[in-house]
């Protein structure tokens, strides 16, 4: 007599594609990271190559000929760069140092009226700056600072809009994605939009001044001379911030002229 021997099998589960070793699986993942890095790195490179190829080029193409004349630009040695020094903090953030500040012990400014009569004012602790174009509505500006992430920083012993001098104003940017206007630190991320005539509006001690962009250019972060006054008797606000987009290798100014 045979023996039959009989062995009870179960079913066939059915796999799920998530559990089921193969390799389209290997290589849909493979190509969802690698997506995704490059879109990372796109995202990050993007920026710079529109300012290196189109913003860069349009910022320096007139600086040639400025709309100062040179016999009416003051010397370095009469300006304020001569008490200021080029400090960098850990993280290679080159910024300017004054080594004394002319008005630490000093809460006046100095102002002439039309008849040329010199009297002193109480300097302001603040004022406030509207940039239209960059949607920059009366941003606080802290007077005689050397601190930008709460508010932009006047350098100390620069002049206060509306007088005779150089307006020093410093401001933070990042890169174009995050932009915010009501931030403090990405406020100048647009700032390379402005072009010539562009209006800044400035109110201080209840006055209200009008400024119009002159020119912009790119310096080096130790370069003093962006600090002097342009020209004998002119009013001038400047604007910097770093560049290019999320670095902080170059620096920008935009200089602007009171109407």
């Amino acid at each position: 007599m045979a023996l039959a021997i009989y062995i009870k099998t179960f079913p066939k589960s059915k796999t799920s594609w998530w559990n089921k070793p193969n390799k389209s699986r290997d290589r849909f993942f493979f190509m969802v990271i690698t997506i995704f890095g490059l879109s990372s790195i796109i995202f990050a490179v993007w920026p710079i190559l529109i300012w290196q190829f189109v913003t860069l080029p349009r910022l320096t193409g007139g600086v040639e000929s400025l709309p100062i004349p040179q016999s009416q630009v003051l010397s370095v040695q009469s300006s304020l760069a001569n008490s200021v020094q080029v400090a960098k903090d850990p993280d290679g953030f080159s910024y300017f140092l004054p080594i004394n500040n002319p008005n630490q012990n000093d809460n006046n400014s100095i102002a002439s009226n039309e008849s040329g009569e010199v009297s002193k004012i109480p300097i302001p602790e603040e004022f406030y700056i509207s940039i239209p174009k960059l949607k920059i509505n009366e941003a606080k500006v802290k007077v005689n600072s050397l601190n930008f992430y709460n508010y932009l920083a006047h350098f100390p012993g620069s002049a206060l809009p509306g007088e005779v001098g150089n307006s020093f104003i410093t401001g933070h940017s990042v890169l174009p994605q995050f932009n915010d206007p009501d931030n403090y630190r990405t406020i100048f991320t647009k700032l390379s939009d402005l072009e010539v005539g562009d209006d800044i509006d400035v109110k201080i001690r209840n006055r209200r001044l009008r400024f119009v962009v002159q020119y912009a250019k790119i310096v080096n972060p130790h370069d003093l001379t962006v600090l002097s006054p342009i020209s004998q008797n002119g009013r001038n606000l400047t604007l910097m911030t770093c560049v290019p987009p999320g670095t902080n290798t170059k620096r920008l100014v935009v200089i602007t002229s009171l109407i």
